[in-house]
């Protein structure tokens, strides 16, 4: 992870990039409100898209309530476990 303050440092999208390629960057100026520079791949992005999407959230929590139809002693009774 690298800290780099931005109070008289000037770096390009592509230097800062190129940084955050190899490691987590942190970025601050002058104490004020920090911003986290990092890769992600292709199921981050996905998750943190889901997490936002507040349709996707809801229907989540409609289901998470939901009762099962069959007991888990039903199951393995009907699969002869």
């Amino acid at each position: 992870m690298k800290t780099i303050e931005l109070t008289g440092c000037y770096l390009t999208v592509e230097e800062l990039l190129g940084i955050a390629d190899k490691q987590t960057v942190i970025l601050h100026k002058s104490g004020k409100k920090g911003f986290v520079v990092a890769p992600i791949d292709e199921f981050d992005l996905e998750v943190g898209l889901l997490q936002n999407n507040k349709e996707f959230m809801a229907y989540l929590d409609d289901i998470s309530g939901e009762k099962a139809a069959i007991t888990l002693e039903e199951v393995e009774k009907r699969l002869g476990l």
